[in-house]
This record gives C-alpha cells, structure tokens and sequence, in this order.
C-alpha cells in the first residue's frame, strides 16, 4: 500500500471526527426516544379510550384566570378569593380534569341551549399564548372546549370545580 496523499488523510480525519462526534451523541438521543415513547405510552395509559384531557400535561401552567377568581402557580398555589378547599387542590382538580369528546353533531344540537358562556384563560407565562377555554354550565354536565379546542363533556358537581366561600 502506498502513501496516503495528505487530501485524502484530511477527509479520514474529518469523517474520523463526524463518527466519534456521532457516537458520544448517539447514547442521549436513544434515551431521549425512549423517554419520548415511554411518556406516549403512559399518556396512553392514564386516559381511557375516549377521554381527552382539558390541558396537555407537559404543560408549563403559571395561572388559572377564572371570571370569579384567579388561581397563581406557586408552592403552594395562590388564589385572590377565599375558596372551600386548598388553591392547590382546586388547580389541581382543573388540570387533571379529561372529559368525553362530543360529536360535531351533538355540539350543534346543544348549541341552542348554549347561553352565557364563560371563559378560563390558562397562562403559560410571557413568551407563550396562553389557552383561552371555552365553558358552559348544562344541567347534566359542564360542556368544555380543550386546548385542542375539541368540546367535552365533563360531569362533576359545580362545587367541585368552582368552591367558592361567600
């Protein structure tokens, strides 16, 4: 074998380099895919078929801005109104909240009886848009427009979601 001309050296050491760039790399980018499935495949698992949750969880959430009152991120949760449970209960309760999908069919069959609806403005934080969602009071269930803007259906009683002392 003769001498390796000095390009032909330069190109070995540069894709010499790329490689052992690539292979240091190689072991974050599995985990992250792993991670990625893993978390897939528990969101999958938490939610029922059907069931849609009201905010993604990965969700970054610094305030819940209620017409009646507001509910801000901390530890613990701040609210600027006396409530019947903790703050953190009650964010906790809206953000774990999933309801079932209604049908575009079934929305314009409600839509008659859908008078003054009320708004929950999710912030995430300055450089965000925050969620603007869409809700009514029906009397067999909440009706709740997601983040997604998908309507569910969500039964809990009004207390549960709005316990406000007088």
């Amino acid at each position: 074998m003769g001498r390796v001309s000095r390009r032909t050296f330069n190109n070995i050491l540069i894709i010499g380099t790329l490689v052992f760039i690539a292979m240091m790399h190689l072991p974050d980018y599995i985990r992250a895919k792993l991670a990625e499935n893993n978390a897939s495949q528990e969101a999958a698992q938490v939610l029922p078929d059907g069931v849609i949750a009201l905010v993604p969880e990965s969700a970054a959430i610094k305030a819940l801005r209620f017409p009646q009152f507001t509910l801000t991120q901390g530890l613990p949760w701040q609210t600027d109104r006396p409530l019947d449970v903790s703050a953190t209960e009650l964010a906790n309760r809206w953000l774990n909240l999933s309801g079932t999908e209604i049908s575009a069919e079934m929305y314009e069959q409600l839509k008659p009886g859908l008078t003054s609806p009320s708004t929950l403005v999710v912030d995430l934080g300055n450089e965000l848009e925050p969620y603007r969602l869409t809700y009514y009071e029906l009397p067999q269930f909440w009706l709740i427009q997601n983040w997604e803007k998908r309507w569910l259906a969500v039964s809990v009683e009004p207390n549960y979601l709005f316990p406000l002392s007088n």
